[in-house]
């Protein structure tokens, strides 16, 4: 079965480089060499030819499984489906085997995990074609030869067979292994609550202290200070109250880290007019424009985590703004039940080869290593917005700046 191609995109969607360089040795384990590609390659014109008769037939068999009809109840989808499903099969007797080839099986491989098809009904698949196939070619064939190709295609069942059998076992273990790496994670976790509740209280006292001076200067010498000294005073008060309110909400999130996570209507307008309050004086500082493009809807989720994406994001391509008129441009598409926001600068950029490392904690490119900061940023944006069952990847250009995308399920509104 082919699954229809991911309709949006993202930032892993190509193989890693080290997946494609395996392309050579996987060919030569196989003892697939020029020979088999000439093969192959003059079968494509006689089973090519047949190719749109076998999808229909091979999809009147999937309508007659309950897991397999699911996914097709959509007949345009169907059609675009047959339309993949017999472009991928000529694909595999051209037998061009290069990185496209490798990036195409990944994203096939990518989207039927993704809208959970079964490694069972994926081989399943592969097993009506070569039942096809072989049934083709037996044709010409008379006697004894043609006995030996249908002892052959019983032969080709029971090795699918038992490849799906061994499947279901290596997939077992592989969840025991899952369980009990989670069990190590949930510890941790009950390490890092407690370490966020001493944490906040140690940032919190400072800030209440901050507040409390702040109160005290304006009380005491408030009818000395220009005018402007005490708005100054009264700012950095405003802004220690909000760091602290942000600290509890970020505290609650990370304690509610198991529990179900809240489906709050989020206001993305209101939380990036926050963000951007918090990096404005960077904005001014380094003379920035920043402008938002196009609505933006509701959302569902975490208040507090959502906001905290934004801003890293924001604060980041503020941070590596170097040009001498610097843009940040915030943008919205919607689709359905989600939408994507996107968040453009026309700062450094980032080098293709690092693209797929950016989200790695600790990660930081060797450009920005005099820059300060941990190198966790954007790793914690990622762990973020997946927690909201969202996804983040990036597009970028070396001179002409980075595009960073989140998607988002939108909150349905009623009319």
């Amino acid at each position: 079965m082919h699954a229809m191609p991911d309709p949006l995109p993202t930032g892993d969607a190509s193989p890693h480089p080290s997946q494609i360089k395996t392309l050579p040795r996987r060919l030569t384990f196989l003892e697939i060499d020029e020979a088999d590609r000439e093969r192959l390659q003059s079968l494509a014109e006689r089973l090519n030819s047949k190719g749109a008769a076998f999808v229909e037939t091979f999809y009147q068999h999937l309508f007659k499984f309950e897991e397999t009809a699911r996914f097709l109840n959509d007949p345009a989808l169907v059609t675009r489906l047959k339309q993949a499903q017999q472009a991928h099969l000529e694909s595999m007797l051209a037998a061009d085997w290069n990185d496209t080839y490798v990036e195409r099986r990944h994203r096939v491989g990518d989207a039927h995990a993704t809208v959970g098809i079964s490694p069972q009904i994926f081989l399943g698949a592969y097993n009506q074609y070569l039942q096809f196939c072989i049934r083709e070619l037996s044709g010409e064939l008379d006697g004894p030869a043609q006995e030996c190709a249908l002892q052959m295609l019983s032969l080709q069942k029971a090795v699918f067979l038992d490849i799906g059998l061994t499947l279901e076992a290596y997939f077992s273990q592989a969840t025991q292994s899952l369980r009990k790496a989670l069990d190590l994670v949930y510890q941790a976790n009950a390490e890092l609550r407690q370490f966020a509740q001493l944490t906040s209280h140690d940032l919190k006292t400072p800030l209440a202290t901050m507040a409390n001076l702040c109160d005290e200067a304006i009380d005491e010498f408030g009818g000395q200070m220009p005018a402007e000294a005490v708005k100054l005073i009264e700012a950095a008060r405003t802004r220690a109250f909000k760091m602290s309110t942000t600290i509890d909400e970020l505290l609650h999130s990370t304690m509610s880290l198991h529990a179900e996570l809240p489906h709050d209507v989020v206001d993305t307008e209101q939380i990036i007019a926050e963000a951007v309050d918090q990096v404005r004086p960077l904005l001014k500082q380094k003379k920035i424009e920043l402008t938002v493009k196009d609505h933006l809807p509701c959302v569902l989720g975490d208040r507090a985590r959502i906001r905290e994406v934004f801003y890293n994001l924001l604060s980041n391509a503020v941070k590596f703004s170097d040009k001498r008129h610097g843009r940040i441009e915030i943008g919205c598409k919607e689709r359905d039940s989600e939408c994507i926001i996107s968040i453009a600068d026309n700062g450094s950029g980032i080098p293709s080869e690092e693209l797929a490392r950016v989200f790695v904690p600790f990660r930081r490119l060797p450009a920005h290593r005099e820059v300060p900061g941990s190198g966790l940023g954007l790793y914690f944006a990622k762990t973020m917005v997946e927690q909201q069952q969202g996804r983040i990847w990036v597009e970028s250009e070396v001179g002409t700046g980075s595009r960073f995308f989140v998607l988002l399920k939108k909150a349905m509104t009623k009319d």
